[in-house]
This record gives structure tokens, C-alpha cells and sequence, in this order.
């Protein structure tokens, strides 16, 4: 600042008494300077990406978009063109242009009105910052304070003031803000005819705008470029190419490519005040992650109904910092609730709370990856829970129980390491929609009764890859990393993500996802009970990502599962994101490798016969010998549990699944709507738990292999989805019995009583 030099300059001068006074005046004239006025006015909050590039903006406190930015950001067009034609002598002038107030003066004498006001940008500064009457008196002061500005300020800094608060149109203050509004381009990619029509603009805000006035817009701004080409600030040639250049029809959006995104960053603690001078928030948001997010959302949506939606959100694990966020893949598609941001809406989490259930069995010591459990029949409060095919397997690995999503087993280690301590985890892994007791939920909690975010969820897997630490995540750059509190033990979470990376639980078809066996990704599925959401949670090594389908109006969609829709959508974005050959994590230094049962997983004794290795937490993880291999008689005998040696006499195992089919109605039948005839019954053979029946797209069953259907006449598909995705559809026509033709082939109805 100029203040600065002239402080020294009285420091160093011999005549130290004059220049005291000298400086004592200067001090009087700056102490009652109104800076403040000049210096801040009413600006929008804008939140930028990581690199500083907007991603919204909000209205001013006037009301306005003013998106205020630094002299470097504005290129070299605008600055250039406003002094060519504003204020030639801006650079040699001390804040006064006498030669255009001289000029000034003579013009409104002669007219007697006033015509011109020789004011220079300095002066122009201060006329927006302060209202005045126009006077003599006023005139007097704004050149006085000019001056004054002039040695507060640099040049450059004072054409930054000009800019960033020069009314163009409408609700439109500030240069960037022109810019994005007329032409969607920031202040420094503009061309030398878009230059020229915004300083036009600045002659009259409102009588020269381009979508309201366009002829006279276009005029002055020849006539300005013709002005510039004979100034010298352009060549002839370049002022006749920019005249060629169309004038814009209408305003465009400030900017809001995702709103959603900015205001969860807007809304997370504390972030506005970690505002810059100019009102940015530079959020953590990755621009080309987002990017990556909303294309494959939207390239999966592109099968779904218009009213299914999907919402993800990404963590960089080491920094916490949030790299993608989206609310709604369909935001601004003016389709049903586009408006809602999903990825902060409570859901049904179906299977993806299950994981951590497991963590707590291993950080006890209860359970080891390789140990066996039973998947038989128990008893829930009355009612049975069962696995999606509607098979019980008997004895399974821990491993096979979580990587298949067994809920037998999920449950049984619910009851053993308690309902109490399986709450307070999730409560301190960020989960804040746990507001009740864990009796209240019961068993549920295994298997998704309750309710939590995509954030939520997303936060709650990066404990997982953060060692068990649960900390803050990070919404703006300058945010402080937080250390966090343990919320459980490293070993722990290293087994489970093993599990959940063991690549032989993929079904066949998401090899062409996965592509090479170098891709390492942990990743759990989830589906709400009755097809209304469908979720997967991803972790690598360097990022953490939930992935969310579904109706915001909570209806139900027989493509909602988890395994079909959610998981190949964040399966492909974590492949986009992570290197082939990425470093996967490094095990504890607790965590072990022994030989084991093969049959119970148990530490061998010497009745065993076959061993395989598994893993476990050293001096955690219970090291009991075998009991399941016992001798009886002298000779070796298996002793299986109660709950398998029941399970093995009643033969209460299931046959295994078939693929689901529809045996009514008939393929391409014609049907009969008479009096007496108006329900069909709808019956299917096969699937997978609970059968959910849907006419033309809307469910309107749900159970067992049989439903009715009140007919209505016309062409419609029946269709019927088991609770693994796995569906059949024929389509019938129904028809009135007077458009009955003769010998067409009608199928009787049974009668329905």
C-alpha cells in the first residue's frame, strides 16, 4: 500500500518536524477515510471445488450475485477495456483527472445540465460505495476521498474494487458475476467483444441490457469498439472480428452445476467462517470425482423408472476430506423429488450395517473369520428370520456367513455380543439416527430396522479403512485434520475388510466389472425390506464410497436390490478411481496366521483330520482346541452343537432355490373382464425369499408365490421379483367381453370366492 512508502519516506526525511505534521494530517485524513464503506458491501457465498472453481453460489444479503474475485483472476481483457474507455489517464492521474473536469465543466455550462461528470474510476468507487445527492459539495468530497483512496490503495487494487461492485443489469454486481451471467465463462476467458458489451452495460445497467434492449446494446457496443480500435487498445481487425461476435439472448444460471453438493458443505459446522476476502469456501470437493459420481448414477439411472434416483458419496480415507458428493443423481432434471437431497435422508440400510456386528465379534475375541457357526432356524420375537433364498445352510464359516449376508448367523452374534454394545458402536461411528434403546430396536439391528444416511454409511466404512479411528470429515480445504476417538480395534477392521474383498463371493457376471485380478475393493450390499432401497458401500485402500438407489417417495421397485443395481454402479466408479495394482492394507501386526479345523475352525486337536490356515487377533481371539471332534468308543466321532445336531434330525433345511417363474397369467394371453371374472390370480414357482408382484411397473403384492390382480382392460406386463433381484414378466392384454371377437381364444378365469 501507498501508506506504507510514505510512513518511510517521512522516517527517512531530515525535516522531521514538517513531515510530522505532514503525517499527522495524513493520519487525520485516513482516520476518517470510510473505509469499511468503500472496502466491503453485501456479497454472495460461493462455494468453490479444491481447485477454487465455483460450484454454487447464493444471493447476496442485497439480493444480488456478486461473486467478487482477485485482480490476477480477471484476465486481461476487462481491466483493459473499462480504462481505454472510462478512464484513459487512470494510470497517470492521483485520483482527480483535471483535463476531464475541465472538459466536464465546459459541457454542462454550455448545455446547463449536468451531461458529464469527468468522474474517474477512482471517483466511481466511491460514488457505489457511498449515495449522494449529486452536488457541488458532494463532488468536492467524492475527489477528496479519491485521493485519498488513491494513496491507500494500488491501482490494480482499486480497478479490483471497480469490477468486483459495477452494477451490470439486473441483480447482477461485479465482473464474475457478468461474466458467468451473459456468457457462462468466468471473468478471465472473455473475448473482446464480450468485454466490450459488459463496459458498455456499465453506461446504463438497465438501458442496455442485451436480452431486454438488444439493438441498442449492440450498437453502443460497436460504437465502443470502434472507440477502442482509434484509442489503439485494439487493432482494426480486431474490432471488426468482434462485431461479428452474436450478443447473448438470455441470462444464464450463477452458478450451480451442484447446488446440493454446496449447500451440505455450507451446512456442515463452522465452514462459513472460513470464508476468504472474497466470500469463497474452497470446499473439498474433487471436481473430476464428482464428475465420475454423477456420470455413472445417471448411466445406471438410464434403465431405472424416471422415478427411481440414486445419491453417492466419496471420502478420501486418510484426510477424511469429502471428495464427491451427490444428493440426487436426477437433481435438477425437474423429475419427481429431484429436489431432496437423498444422501442425507434416512433409509433402511438392509445388509450394510451387518459388517460392523462381525467387527465386535472379533475385537471380543468370540469369533475368528475361519469359525464355524450354524445357519439354521431361530426364533426372532415371534417371527423367523430367514436368509433371501429361503435356504438354511447348517454349518458355515464366519467368513461364508458375512460374505453371503447370512442373517441367521448376523443375528445369533447380535444376541452374543449384545444389543446394548452393538449400539453404542454405531452410534460412535457417526450413526445419529440410533435415538432409541437397543430393546426397542432388537434383533432388527442385524438386519437393517432401523434407519441411517448415504453420508452416514459412508462415514461409518472409512472407520473400517481408518483402523477402527472415527473422526470428523472435512468439508473445506483449510479445514484442520482431526485425529478422532477409536471407535474399534484395527485387527478387527482389517478382518473385516478381508472378508469383504475376497473376490471369490462375486458372481460370475461382475467379472467384466472387476476386470483384471489386480483390482482390490472391499464391498458390502444392502437391500431394504420390500424393494425400496438398494445400497453397497465400497472401501480401497485411498478412498471410501457409499452408493445409495431408490424412490425419495420411499416406493417400492423391483430393480432396488442391492447385488443388481448399487453394487456394479459403485463397483465401476471405485475401478474408474483406483490404479490396477493398487496397494491393499497392511494387516496388524496382531493379527496372525494359524492352522486350524478345517471342519470347525476351532485351534486343532489331535482327533482332527483335515487343517486348513486362518487368521486371527493374537491374544485376543479364543485359541479353545477343537470341540467338535470328540472320541467316543476309542474311535474319532463329530459332536456337533444343539443348534446343528437339531437342525441335522428334523431336516428343516430347505430345498435349494430355483429361478423364479410366472405360471399365471399365460405369456401373451388374452383375458376375458366380465362380471364375476375381475380378478386374476397371479402364482409363481421358484425365487428367492418373498416374491413382490408388480402390474405395469407398481407393486401391488407382497409375499408368498400367489396374489390377485383387479383386472383393467388394455395391454399390461405382470411382473414378479424375488427378494435377490432375480424376476420374470410376461404381458396379457385384458378386454371387455362385448370386444370379445369371435373365435378368439379366451382363457377362463377360476371363480374367486
Amino acid at each position: 500500500m501507498k501508506l506504507m512508502q510514505i510512513l518511510t519516506k517521512i522516517k527517512q526525511s531530515r525535516s522531521f518536524a514538517p513531515m510530522l505534521f505532514l503525517a499527522a494530517g495524513m493520519a487525520l485524513i485516513i482516520a476518517v477515510f470510510p473505509y469499511r464503506a468503500v472496502c466491503s458491501w453485501p456479497i454472495s457465498a460461493v462455494v468453490t471445488d479444491r481447485e477454487g472453481i465455483p460450484l454454487c453460489g447464493s444471493l447476496s444479503s442485497a439480493e444480488e450475485w456478486s461473486l467478487p474475485i482477485a485482480y490476477e483472476q480477471m484476465g486481461r481483457r476487462m481491466p483493459a477495456v473499462v480504462v481505454a474507455l472510462e478512464d484513459r489517464r487512470f494510470y497517470q492521474h492521483n485520483g482527480i483527472d483535471a483535463a476531464a473536469a475541465i472538459r466536464a465543466l465546459v459541457q454542462n455550462s454550455r448545455a446547463e445540465k449536468t451531461i458529464s461528470g469527468g468522474s474517474t474510476i477512482t471517483s466511481q468507487v466511491i460514488r457505489l460505495s457511498i449515495e449522494r445527492p449529486r452536488t457541488i459539495p458532494n463532488k468536492i468530497i467524492e475527489f477528496w476521498q479519491a485521493m485519498t483512496l488513491e494513496h491507500l490503495l494500488t491501482k490494480e487494487g482499486i480497478l479490483e474494487l471497480y469490477l468486483n461492485r459495477a452494477p451490470f443489469g439486473g441483480n447482477i454486481r461485479g465482473i464474475e458475476a457478468a461474466a458467468r451471467a451473459w456468457f457462462n465463462k468466468p471473468a478471465a476467458e472473455l473475448s473482446l467483444a464480450e468485454a466490450t458489451l459488459l463496459a458498455g452495460i456499465l453506461r446504463g445497467p438497465s438501458y442496455y441490457r442485451p436480452d431486454r434492449h438488444p439493438q441498442r446494446a449492440l450498437a453502443l457496443r460497436n460504437r465502443l469498439l470502434d472507440t477502442l480500435a482509434k484509442r489503439g487498445a485494439a487493432t482494426a481487425e480486431e474490432a471488426a472480428r468482434a462485431k461479428l461476435e452474436p450478443l447473448p439472448q438470455s441470462r444464464f444460471a450463477i452458478p450451480a452445476e451442484f447446488r446440493q453438493a454446496a449447500e451440505k458443505v455450507i451446512k456442515s459446522g463452522g465452514v462459513l467462517q472460513k470464508r476468504d476476502r472474497f466470500g469463497h469456501v474452497r470446499s473439498t470437493i474433487d471436481r473430476s470425482a464428482q464428475n465420475l459420481l454423477q456420470a455413472e448414477l445417471q448411466n445406471a439411472l438410464s434403465r431405472l423408472s424416471p422415478s427411481v434416483t440414486a445419491a453417492a458419496v466419496l471420502i478420501e480415507n486418510e484426510s477424511g476430506a469429502v471428495r464427491g458428493y451427490i444428493g440426487n443423481a436426477r437433481e435438477d432434471t425437474h423429475s419427481d423429488a429431484s429436489w431432496v437431497d437423498c444422501a442425507d435422508s434416512p433409509r433402511s440400510p438392509g445388509s450394510t450395517l451387518k459388517p460392523f456386528i462381525y467387527a465386535l465379534g472379533f475385537e471380543s475375541g468370540r469369533l475368528t473369520p475361519s469359525l464355524m457357526t450354524a445357519d439354521t432356524p431361530l426364533s426372532m420375537k415371534g417371527t423367523a428370520p430367514r436368509n433371501y433364498d429361503r435356504h438354511f445352510r447348517g454349518p458355515v464359516s464366519v467368513r461364508s456367513a458375512l460374505a453371503d449376508s447370512l442373517n441367521v448367523p448376523a443375528v445369533r452374534i447380535l444376541r452374543s455380543e449384545g444389543g446394548r454394545r452393538t449400539i453404542d458402536l454405531y452410534r460412535r461411528i457417526g450413526f445419529a439416527h440410533f435415538t432409541k434403546d437397543a430393546d426397542w430396536y432388537g434383533d432388527s439391528l442385524a438386519l437393517g430396522g432401523c434407519e441411517v444416511t448415504v453420508l452416514e454409511l459412508a462415514a461409518a466404512y472409512r472407520v473400517l479403512a481408518n483402523q477402527g479411528t472415527a473422526a470428523p470429515l472435512k468439508w473445506a480445504e483449510n479445514d484442520e485434520e482431526t485425529k478422532g476417538a477409536p471407535a474399534i480395534s484395527p485387527a478387527a477392521c482389517a478382518l473385516v475388510l478381508d472378508i469383504l474383498k475376497d473376490s471369490r463371493r462375486l458372481m460370475p457376471l461382475y467379472s467384466e466389472i472387476f476386470g483384471e485380478e489386480g483390482t482390490k475393493i472391499a464391498f458390502k450390499t444392502g437391500t431394504s425390506f420390500g424393494l425400496r432401497d438398494a445400497w453397497t458401500a465400497a472401501v480401497t485402500k485411498k478412498y471410501t464410497l457409499a452408493v445409495w438407489f431408490g424412490d425419495p417417495t420411499g416406493r417400492p421397485h423391483q430393480s432396488l436390490v442391492g447385488l443388481k443395481i448399487a453394487a456394479p454402479a459403485a463397483v465401476r466408479i471405485m475401478r474408474k478411481l483406483t490404479p490396477t495394482g493398487a496397494k491393499w492394507f497392511d494387516l496388524p501386526s496382531n493379527v496372525k496366521e494359524r492352522r486350524v479345523c478345517a471342519l470347525s475352525g476351532m485351534s486343532p486337536n489331535p482327533l482332527c483330520g483335515e487343517l486348513s490356515s486362518g487368521l486371527y487377533i493374537e491374544n485376543v481371539s479364543n485359541g479353545e482346541p477343537c470341540s467338535m471332534h470328540v472320541s467316543e468308543n476309542g474311535r474319532a466321532a463329530v459332536k456337533w452343537p444343539p443348534e446343528l445336531e437339531g437342525f441335522f434330525s428334523s431336516e428343516r433345511g430347505e430345498s435349494p432355490v430355483r429361478t423364479v417363474e410366472i405360471t399365471s397369467p399365460r405369456k401373451n394371453a388374452l383375458y376375458e373382464l366380465s362380471p364375476g371374472r375381475e380378478r386374476l390370480p397371479l402364482t409363481a414357482e421358484g425365487g428367492r425369499g418373498a416374491l413382490y408382484w408388480f402390474v405395469d411397473g407398481e407393486l401391488i403384492e407382497t409375499g408368498g408365490e400367489g396374489a390377485f390382480w383387479q383386472m383393467t382392460a388394455g395391454r399390461h406386463e405382470i411382473a414378479v421379483t424375488d427378494e435377490e433381484g432375480s424376476g420374470a414378466a410376461v404381458t396379457i392384454k385384458v378386454a371387455h367381453s362385448s370386444q370379445r371377437q369371435e373365435k378368439e381364444d379366451l382363457p377362463l378365469l377360476e371363480e374367486v370366492k
